[in-house]
């Protein structure tokens, strides 16, 4: 199992911001023609200009960098610190992450990076931004959400997972909710231990999964997206988006608790199983738990 720590991603933005290198050298990192192809999975990729758009406050699917100057400081200050743990980290990472599917190899590079999202993870790529107040205010965030990414890598490789373009049908926005309850649920869960161990349950997800209230709350909505999307009727397609992606984040919170309750009624192995299956197939056997 490999998890690897790789700096030259954000190391080549600053040589941009300091005048050294053109954009275009930056487009041709790994890391970024890793955020480019997930550009491309839900929009139309990057070009130099949606970048040079980005740092100049315009709009952007580039983006991820306001406030940058005001924050370059506190970025070299987190890289800093990433640099001293990058090591005992990567370790924590890879026992963490075997409790989802236990002796695989994982070969994750992990690049600290400059704009776009929070974080992403793809094609054996982890980018993580690093002009994010969460972890500039928080260092050990960057932490946890690197295992929430990682948790994605391993789950592409185990599920199709289509473009946002090829969504269509009510049947494919179905499978789609379930795929996103499968994947970020599994992401969130796979970061619960090392957070609960650590005392971090201050995040926006967290707090609701421990906070009963506002859990009941999520859950009669999360049964109430499932109840719609049975209809037949083609929906618009923001009020898909809306279901699977809105603010109240049912996919990432439901999805985690669903993952808990099947490791308090069946187990902490049938959390492997579950993570190995096809997301419609994961949901039709363990949705009953949130009938509960």
């Amino acid at each position: 199992m490999t998890i690897n720590f790789d700096f030259s991603g954000a190391e080549i933005f600053l040589s941009h911001l300091r005048g050294q290198i053109e954009i275009e050298q930056v487009l041709e990192h790994p890391a970024y023609q890793t955020v480019a192809r997930h550009v491309q999975m839900f929009g139309n990729g990057i070009c130099a200009q949606d970048v040079m758009n980005a740092l100049n406050g315009r709009p952007s699917p580039f983006y991820g960098l306001d406030g940058l100057s005001e924050n370059l400081s506190h970025i070299l200050s987190l890289l800093e610190f990433l640099h001293q743990h990058a090591t005992d980290w990567a370790t924590t990472i890879e026992t963490e992450l075997q409790g989802l599917l236990p002796n695989k190899n994982l070969d994750i590079t992990i690049y600290p990076i400059i704009g776009y999202d929070m974080g992403i993870g793809l094609n054996g790529v982890v980018c993580m931004n690093l002009n994010c107040a969460a972890y500039i205010n928080e260092p050990l965030e960057f932490f946890f959400y690197s295992i929430h990414e990682c948790t994605h890598v391993m789950y592409e490789r185990h599920h199709s997972i289509p473009t946002l373009a090829d969504v269509n049908t009510p049947a494919e926005w179905r499978s789609y909710f379930n795929l996103w309850t499968h994947n970020e649920g599994s992401a969130v869960y796979a970061a619960l231990h090392i957070r609960e161990e650590l005392g971090y349950l201050n995040e926006r997800d967290y707090q609701v999964l421990f906070d009963a209230e506002k859990l009941n709350h999520h859950q009669q909505a999360f049964l109430n997206a499932l109840e719609c999307l049975q209809s037949v009727t083609l929906l618009p397609r923001d009020e898909y988006l809306e279901i699977c992606f809105g603010d109240m984040r049912l996919t990432y919170r439901l999805g985690c608790e669903l993952l808990r309750r099947i490791a308090r009624v069946h187990g902490q192995e049938s959390i492997q199983q579950a993570f190995l299956l096809n997301s419609d197939s994961f949901m039709e056997r363990y949705k009953y738990l949130l009938s509960h």
